[in-house]
């Protein structure tokens, strides 16, 4: 059950970030797409800077109409389907996909809470990456981006690599069986 753990500490940072940023940019309604520098982190690499986002995942979705009930409806979606998942899956589930579920769980609530209330998601983290061109990653994101992030590629890795039925997966097990299949077909009492 500590994965029950996970997915609240990742509401409760998520939701705590956002207020503590918030209430410190003093731009609550007003900061839009443009943010409001905070602090740095690490200077000139991490910075906190406070942004309201109405443009869907990250900024990367602007100019899109409607985008806020696509996200809406998409969030419920997604939520209800992982809630069926393990609440009607005969399957045991690994620790690794229990960790999965709860942070995708926990950043699709975390994002979908401010979406409901705010009609934005509120953002803070800006990690610069520039190598004399320009920004590479100009966008600002928050704690449930993050989990959403990890979560998907942990999703990944686990249904291309750790799941029973992977994509890559080779056991020894499965050789065994796959090296005892060749046998058979090649042995001289079948010829």
């Amino acid at each position: 059950m500590w994965y029950v753990i996970l997915f609240a500490l990742v509401i409760f940072l998520d939701q705590g970030t956002k207020i503590l940023a918030a209430a410190f940019s003093g731009a609550v309604g007003n900061a839009g797409v443009s943010s409001v520098h905070l602090c740095w982190v690490i200077p000139d690499f991490i910075e906190i800077a406070y942004c309201e986002n109405s443009n869907g995942s990250m900024g990367l979705f602007r100019g899109i109409p409607h985008i806020q009930t696509i996200f809406k409806i998409a969030t419920v979606v997604i939520i209800a389907a992982i809630l069926l998942y393990m609440i009607f899956s005969k399957k045991k589930r690994s620790k690794w996909l229990n960790v999965t579920l709860a942070l995708i769980l926990s950043g699709a609530i975390g994002n979908f809470i401010d979406r409901m209330t705010l009609v934005y998601v509120r953002d803070m983290i800006h990690v610069i990456i520039d190598f004399g061109s320009g920004e590479i990653f100009p966008y600002i994101f928050n704690v449930a981006d993050m989990a959403l992030v990890i979560g998907a590629i942990m999703l990944v890795v686990h249904l291309l690599f750790l799941d029973k039925d992977a994509v890559f997966r080779f056991s020894k097990k499965k050789k065994k069986e796959e090296g005892g299949e060749e046998e058979k077909a090649t042995s001289p009492e079948e010829t």
